[in-house]
Parts: C-alpha cells; structure tokens; sequence
C-alpha cells in the first residue's frame, strides 16, 4: 500500500516542481492553484491600499504599466539567458518577486510623497520606469528578429483600432474608457499568434492550448476579444459604483485582468524580438 506522504509528494512534484524544473508550463491542477493565490492575493492588496488610502484609478493603474513591462521583460531576459534561470523570475515565482517589488516600491512613493509633499502616482510610476528600462536596454541590445516587431503591432492594430472606432461611435457603452483594457489583452493575442505561426513557439497555458490546437492561433483574437468585453460587461454589471469601496473593488479588478493581459505579452514579445 502506498503511503500517503509520498502520493502527496509525488502529486506537488508532478504538478507543480516539475513544471518548473522543466518549463513544461501549465496544467489544470496548477492552473487552478495560481488563480485561487490569485484571489487571495488580490483581497489582501486591496486591504493594503484601503489602510494606506490610496484609490485604485486609472491614474493609479498607468502608473502601474511599468511595473507590468518590468515583470514581463524580467521573464523574457531568464529565457534570452540574460538573467539566471531562478525560481525567483519564472513562473509562479516571478509573481511574488514582482509583486514585493511593486509593494515596496509603493510604499516608498507613499512616504516619500508624505513628507516632501510629491506626487505620490508620479513617484511610484518613475520608480517603475527605471525599474523597466534597464530591462528594456537588456531587451534591445540582444534583439534578433527587429522584423517581428512589425507583425506584432500589425496584427494588434487590425483588430485594435476597430474597438477604438466602435467605443467611439457608442460613448455610452460599457467599452468608453475600458478600451486599453481590452487593447492589453488584445496584444497578447497579437505576440501569441506571431510567436506561434511565424516562429514555432508552442501555448503553454491550458485553456488557450486547448483552443489553439483545435482552430489554430488565430482563434486567440476572437478568444481574447469575446472573453475580456464579456468579463468588463459582467464587472460593470455586478460591480456598481456606488461608493468608493465597491469602485476600488471594481478598479483592481480592471488592474487584475491588464495585469494577465499585457504582461505575457510583454514577454512574449521580447521572447520573440530576442529570439530566446
């Protein structure tokens, strides 16, 4: 009979070491893990800002972006052999490491905006710009495919710019003002689809793999574009703004599905451009 310490160790090795030990990527039951983190993580950050008074806007969502492109060039750069091959930078790990980074840097603005009366979005949004640009540096000086950059920006303004003109032509639908939003996930589309049809990479998350391998990598376009406006139309829907709690709650959320949508493509991108 086998005991049941080592099931259970075989079963955290099977499904959660080795795909780190081996960048095999996702399965179901790691899946499943990382996204209830995921939650439990997103509740006590929203604890933190509420004790910390800060409301999460879109001022405070883009000054954010360079923490994303930070995160997602990090990852790349461990790919490209430009950073070690730690558990710190990869996946799950790469999350906490960003996610201390991105915290402490906050409360660092938080102070400093205290006591010399600065900015506190702007202190925190040029301490992620530093941060992202050494990684940016590191990307462009190991570039190998410049072209590819034309397909990705290529194929997101063909599917982007229609969004933009419908929200346009609509003001008052649910998409006014959650176009970028929506343009985050859209790019990850586009660096999914480029890497895959013009460079042979290979989907490693398990619901968008399984999609793929049935239509193909395009189907990552209307996959992306159908889920993210469903998911904003169920937030605006279930969310309501009605007092400055319940609009945090739905601000972070808006910042959660960005967060999932335009750091893999950051990634994905600089995975390309350096052909790692």
């Amino acid at each position: 009979m086998a005991n049941p310490l080592d099931a259970i160790v075989n079963f955290i090795i099977k499904y959660f070491i080795d795909p780190i030990r081996h960048h095999t990527g996702y399965n179901v039951i790691n899946t499943l893990t990382y996204a209830i983190i995921l939650v439990i993580g997103v509740y006590y950050v929203l604890k933190l800002l509420e004790k910390l008074d800060i409301k999460v806007n879109k001022k405070f969502t883009q000054a954010l972006i360079p923490f994303m492109i930070f995160g997602g060039t990090c990852r790349a750069l461990v790919d490209a052999s430009v950073y070690p091959d730690t558990f710190l930078l990869i996946t799950p790990g790469i999350y906490f490491t960003i996610t201390i980074i991105t915290m402490t840097s906050l409360l660092l603005a938080r102070t400093l905006s205290s006591r010399r009366d600065w900015e506190f979005e702007r202190i925190l949004q040029y301490i992620g710009i530093s941060l992202a640009t050494i990684n940016m540096a590191l990307v462009i000086l190991n570039i190998e495919r410049a072209i590819a950059i034309v397909y990705i920006l290529g194929f997101f303004a063909l599917f982007y710019v229609p969004i933009i003109m419908a929200s346009a032509k609509f003001p008052t639908s649910f998409l006014k003002g959650n176009e970028y939003i929506v343009g985050a996930h859209i790019f990850d589309a586009s660096t999914t689809f480029c890497g895959i049809y013009f460079y042979g990479y290979v989907e490693q998350h398990v619901l968008t793999g399984f999609f793929i391998d049935i239509f193909g990598p395009f189907v990552m376009f209307p996959l992306k574009i159908v889920f993210i406006t469903l998911s904003l139309y169920l937030l605006e829907w279930i969310v309501p703004e009605s007092d400055v709690e319940t609009l945090n709650i739905k601000n972070i959320l808006k910042m959660v599905i960005i967060v999932l949508g335009l750091g893999p493509g950051i990634r994905n991108m600089s995975t390309i451009l350096m052909g790692a």
